[in-house]
């Protein structure tokens, strides 16, 4: 009896992704007349804050968060009842034991808002709890996502398996069976059919991808997972053949994406996780980071701003290694190398064909020949433009992806459009 009960206990402390661990800062002096406590619960990614003044009042009130890093949580910007554009927004530091509270004014139109920061106040916690585990937590949003396509799938099973075998060769007579049909182009569909369609089931498409899920007109339509023939997953919600909803994409190189598509493209709110350790969180446009986000470091520090078509826009916030938050200007406008003063001249060329992901990062096949060939055509081109002095200095030059196409088509991978950009001088 006691040998069942250890071995239930066991599978439930190590099977539950729930946080029962409580993290806080309490204790922390906001002003010689108010004691702050924060309450950080994992399990409904919220803060829940409580203040206290010295004549016994309180004020209970709950505020998302927004972001979840290694020494620091963050807050989502939240409406000030101080003015129309007055916002705010708070860190909790796990290394300085304090709160960081920013206050912004928001000017500009709601499409090009601009979040000026009015003030910032630091206050210390003296009673604290900061041991949470960030890759366990980023791991177990992974694993809820996992459970729920694992169920659907089981579900599928389960409902398939009552069902009556279709007879005949006609799949448009078919209907309440399970049948298996093979279209002339080598796509095969095993499942539900009603009415002469499949609507829930398998289908195995002739480039080597999986989808096992819900179908409408033969094509992903409600919840489903798609694997595609390189090993890049997608599990989530699905409309007319095109991931779009909320819903989970891992790519074979380790990028994952956690939150909402539209027509197989990142959009909305979601959070982007790179092989390399940085995490993007924030909203999205078209495939591309744009609006409110925070982009995190593997280091720790941190940009939290405006972005725009995909790069930091001047004005956000900094973060240093410490936790310390200043005004700052984009990493992106930092790099860059100012050429004022001299002949120069910018180059930007884009490649006609677009490439597999797995060759562009590889280096091999068809990529690499687009790649050689845009090397080329920019050397082409710098002679072209310095033709009337003879030579030329290079003073940049990369390779950038301009545009991913998630879903080129069923069974292929992710497909990329690049070009070759820089500036040269003509001497």
């Amino acid at each position: 009896m006691w040998k069942k009960i250890t071995i239930f206990l066991f599978a439930f402390l190590f099977c539950n992704t729930s946080f029962a661990t409580a993290y806080y800062f309490n204790n922390c002096k906001l002003s010689n007349a108010v004691i702050g406590n924060y309450l950080i619960n994992l399990n409904k990614n919220v803060i829940e804050v409580s203040l206290k003044s010295l004549d016994g009042k309180s004020q209970n009130f709950v505020d998302k968060i927004k972001s979840i890093e290694k020494n620091k949580i963050i807050s989502e910007r939240i409406k000030s009842s101080k003015g129309k554009n007055i916002y705010y927004q708070y860190f909790l530091n796990s290394k300085s034991k304090t709160v960081i509270k920013l206050e912004y004014e928001k000017e500009g139109e709601i499409d090009m808002s601009v979040f000026k920061l009015r003030s910032k106040r630091e206050s210390l916690c003296s009673d604290v709890k900061t041991d949470w585990d960030k890759i366990k937590i980023d791991q177990a949003k992974t694993n809820k996502e996992e459970e729920k396509i694992s169920e659907a799938q089981k579900k599928i099973k389960k409902e398939q398996s009552s069902l009556i075998i279709c007879l005949g060769n006609n799949h448009e007579k078919w209907t309440k069976c399970k049948g298996t049909y093979k279209t002339e182009a080598g796509h095969k569909y095993v499942g539900l059919f009603i009415k002469g369609k499949i609507v829930k089931g398998t289908s195995l498409y002739s480039g080597g991808a999986t989808y096992v899920g819900d179908f409408k007109n033969y094509e992903p339509h409600g919840y489903g997972t798609f694997i595609w023939a390189n090993g890049d997953k997608y599990y989530g919600e699905w409309k007319n053949g095109k991931a779009d909803g909320n819903g989970t994409k891992i790519w074979k190189n380790g990028r994952k994406y956690l939150g909402k598509f539209k027509s197989d493209k990142l959009h909305g709110q979601g959070t982007l996780f790179y092989p390399d350790g940085k995490k993007y969180t924030g909203e999205f446009l078209n495939g591309k980071r744009h609006g409110e986000g925070t982009f995190s470091y593997l280091d720790g520090t941190a940009y939290i701003g405006k972005f725009i078509d995909g790069k930091e826009e001047s004005g956000g916030v900094c973060v240093s290694k410490e936790g310390k938050t200043i005004p700052c200007k984009s990493k992106t406008d930092t790099q860059k190398k100012d050429f004022s003063g001299k002949d120069t001249h910018k180059i930007s060329l884009v490649a006609k064909k677009w490439v597999r992901i797995s060759q562009y990062e590889t280096n091999t096949k068809k990529a690499k020949k687009i790649m050689d060939k845009l090397k080329t055509d920019f050397e082409t081109k710098a002679l072209e433009i310095c033709s009337s002095k003879g030579s030329y200095n290079v003073l940049q030059k990369k390779i950038e992806v301009l545009e991913i196409d998630e879903t080129p088509a069923y069974g292929l991978e992710t497909k990329l459009k690049i070009g070759v950009t820089g500036a040269v001088e003509c001497k």
